[in-house]
């Protein structure tokens, strides 16, 4: 999925940059491309577990996490009709969630503190999208998320936690503004749900981390040029 999700932005991006430089007479009929700003916010249920040889959970840690973030983010669209689109949208830069610190001793009473701090970060997000228009310049978005998720994690109890992936799906209602020249304007409100995701710890086998619940909202304003 990874090297999939890679190569549609790679094809997605150079594509776009490719018709920056070519005059607007050279692009084909209904390709759209353009920018985005997009203010996001993000949450989800951690867990770390530890087991026994036999199975048994030993130790549970949970917590819940928001947060948010800016990006950018670029996209390309083809009008297969006058009323649905087909597009992708790759963020420009990562999102990176706040460093999560805990501090644990290896006995109850009088072992040593150990610091662990973990965060992750969320790169190469890419959507592949269908925008369904509706009456008074409205459209309705329904997409398909896939990312990377870094873990980056300095633990003191030892371990680590490879990257994983997961995908998602969005659901959006914007609204577009179009000018004689086919420069257009967006105002989008969208939400999205992502799968849960495992880790099995590389140097200790009886532990694992998931996330689990992981929602975004994002609100965005795009500008973009349909020709």
């Amino acid at each position: 999925m990874k090297i999939l999700k890679t190569k549609i932005a790679i094809l997605a991006i150079s594509f776009v940059s490719f018709l920056g430089i070519q005059s607007a007479n050279a692009a084909p009929e209904g390709l759209s491309l353009g920018l985005a700003y997009n203010k996001a916010a993000f949450m989800g249920t951690g867990k770390e577990t530890s087991t026994s040889g036999a199975g048994t959970v030993k130790k549970l840690t949970e917590e819940d996490g928001a947060f948010e973030d800016d990006v950018a983010s670029a996209f390309i669209e083809y009008a297969v009709s006058d009323v649905v689109s087909f597009g992708v949208e790759y963020y420009l830069s990562d999102l990176t969630t706040p460093t999560n610190t805990n501090k644990q001793r290896t006995s109850v009473e009088s072992g040593a503190e150990l610091t662990n701090t973990v965060k992750a970060t969320f790169k190469d997000h890419t959507t592949i999208y269908a925008n369904i228009g509706m009456p008074f310049n409205t459209y309705l978005k329904l997409g398909y998320h896939m990312v990377d998720v870094a873990t980056q994690e300095n633990l003191g109890t030892g371990g680590a936690y490879p990257d994983v992936d997961t995908t998602g799906y969005t659901v959006g209602l914007g609204y577009q503004h179009t000018a004689d020249n086919g420069v257009f304007a967006r105002l989008e409100v969208s939400v999205s749900e992502y799968d849960n995701v495992t880790a099995q710890n590389s140097n200790e086998a009886d532990k694992e981390v998931s996330v689990s619940d992981m929602y975004g909202a994002a609100a965005s304003i795009k500008v973009g040029k349909s020709f």
